[in-house]
């Protein structure tokens, strides 16, 4: 697949999208209030919300630091999953094989938004609890784009070319438009 044609593939930007948004994610685990030299990560400070969580839960915080740790595995799982679903787009992979990858990664996506939502409905957090379903609604939508874009690789098939050199055109022999009245009246 040449560049411009992958780079202008739906479902490369979406996939993109993704492994972005997880590989941030996943990172954040590990990097969080970390000097990296050239700037500082400075991420969500989620040790102190969680050992909140865990306070409210009857846990100790002694647990904290290895479910974020998973979290964030988890998370790049994801963004994994995400980067196999780009090769595929990128090679041009026949349309099953580019689909099933995506799918995967939506699909893992949507299972990693499913749980954030039961554990900030249980220890009672509505900020987390919108905000992880409004990423639900965002998957729910690149499910349908990753979906519908084999579709619109066939509708661009199909459209004739600009200059219509093979001689085809949408507009009859002359290649101008013609009079809707015209075209009635025949």
């Amino acid at each position: 697949m040449d560049l411009r044609k992958a780079l202008s593939s739906l479902g490369l930007l979406i996939m993109g999208y993704w492994f972005m948004f997880w590989t941030l994610n996943g990172l954040d685990k590990y990097l969080n209030r970390t000097d990296l030299g050239l700037f500082s990560w400075y991420g969500n400070d989620r040790d102190e919300k969680f050992a909140m969580y865990f306070d409210r839960l009857g846990l100790g915080e002694g647990a904290v630091n290895p479910v974020l740790m998973f979290a964030g595995v988890w998370e790049l799982v994801a963004a994994a999953l995400c980067v196999v679903a780009m090769i595929a787009i990128a090679k041009n992979a026949p349309i099953a094989e580019k689909m099933e990858k995506s799918q995967q990664a939506i699909v893992f996506t949507f299972i990693t938004f499913i749980g954030f939502c039961i554990f900030d409905v249980v220890v009672g957090d509505r900020a987390e609890l919108l905000e992880h379903s409004t990423y639900i609604g965002v998957a729910i939508v690149s499910y349908i784009l990753l979906a519908l874009e084999p579709v619109f690789e066939e509708l661009n098939k199909a459209q004739p070319t600009a200059d219509h050199t093979d001689g085809y055109s949408p507009y009859g022999q002359d290649h101008s438009p013609r009079d809707p009245a015209a075209i009635a009246a025949e």
